[in-house]
């Protein structure tokens, strides 16, 4: 098979292998999860997905509140907001900034991102004003989402099931006459 397109907009070119040929050439398998992990690895999605959704609707709500600033020399480098928008004071070449989450993980991880970029002390209240300006009284403290409010997550997390997943990968490959490789 040289080229599959779907309904999506999504194109693969050149050569193709189906997940049965790449087993065969491989000496691989293909597995299903037990069921109760299956359960859990949709409950472990859906209970994120709820934690995501509701951090991501208190920053919609406060998209004005800083999150925090990163201040360099007393100057305000770089500051992101609870919604994961972010302002630089300067030009930073190679800097890409994560495009997936969104509200306070966005904004951790992006605070983490220009961290790396440009080095500095992090402050999450009593801001700086920004260069030109002479008070910081318009901007208005992180509406830091409480935990506690949200969405628990009951379910292990995906670390937790690994030796589960492994577990059932080693019997399949045992099943199929395959030895399975010892990792370290």
């Amino acid at each position: 098979m040289s080229r599959i397109e779907g309904s999506a907009s999504f194109k693969v070119q050149g050569p193709v292998t189906s997940i049965g040929q790449l087993v065969e050439q491989k000496k691989m398998v293909a597995f299903k999860l037990p069921e109760h992990v299956q359960a859990e690895l949709a409950l472990h999605d859906q209970q994120v997905a709820a934690r995501q959704q509701a951090s991501q609707a208190a920053a919609a709500a406060n998209p004005d509140k800083v999150f925090a600033q990163i201040v360099k020399n007393g100057q305000v480098v770089a500051m992101v907001y609870d919604s994961g928008s972010t302002y630089t004071q300067q030009n930073m070449p190679g800097l890409k900034l994560t495009e997936d989450y969104a509200g306070q993980s966005l904004a951790d991880r992006r605070l983490a991102e220009l961290m790396r970029a440009v080095p500095g002390k992090v402050i999450y209240d009593h801001f700086l004003p920004l260069p030109g300006q002479t008070s910081a009284s318009d901007f208005a403290s992180s509406s830091r989402v409480d935990q506690s409010q949200l969405p628990t997550v009951t379910a292990r997390g995906l670390s937790d099931m690994v030796d589960e997943i492994n577990a059932a990968r080693d019997a399949a490959m045992q099943a199929a006459g395959i030895t399975p490789r010892k990792v370290g």
